[in-house]
């Protein structure tokens, strides 16, 4: 039933930090890389999809697009019947480029604001993560500093994303791929 799953992917997932600064309007932002990595791993634990199903509408004004589009989520394992649930989400998008980008731009908002409202994962500044994180510090006895926790955070950057992304093989893609054939 894709509504508990929804809900599993909902308490597994935790809040996802920041990492973007948007200098030019003065706001940090949760980049769309970010939450997909942070997503991912538990929609694949989960076996939960996403489809971009439809393109219901796009409106061009000088360089800014905007998008509605229909996401499908499915449970990609069939109940009884042997089909698989799935629900419908409907999300605009909008993007503004000069170079011909804003599309992309849009496509990914859309797409990164259906997960994060799909999924209700919040995004939290750097500096409120220790609320939110098992990773607290705590003072020992003499005052020292120590980690409760040998879990720490991944800070996502270009010098690890492959550690934290894995080194999929060929039959991860053909599983994946395969999914759709299950569906019907």
């Amino acid at each position: 039933m894709i509504a508990q799953k929804i809900l599993n992917v909902m308490k597994k997932i935790g809040p996802i930090i920041k990492d973007k600064t948007n200098v030019e309007k003065g706001f940090d932002y949760a980049s769309i890389a970010n939450i997909i990595i942070k997503a991912r791993e538990v929609m694949i634990e989960e076996k939960v999809i996403i489809i971009p199903l439809t393109l219901k509408q796009l409106v061009q004004k000088g360089n800014d697009i905007t998008i509605d589009m229909v996401y499908r989520f499915y449970d990609a394992q069939p109940n009884e019947d042997g089909t698989c649930d799935y629900i419908d989400i409907n999300v605009p998008g909008e993007g503004c480029d000069k170079e011909g980008w804003a599309v992309y731009k849009a496509l990914s908002g859309a797409y990164k604001y259906a997960i994060t409202q799909t999924f209700a994962i919040p995004t939290i500044d750097d500096a409120e993560k220790d609320k939110y994180s098992n990773n607290n510090l705590e003072k020992d006895i003499e005052g020292e500093e120590n980690l409760n926790n040998t879990n720490s955070e991944v800070v996502l950057n270009e010098s690890n994303l492959d550690k934290m992304l894995g080194d999929p093989e060929i039959e991860d893609f053909e599983s994946i791929f395969s999914l759709g054939n299950n569906a019907e």
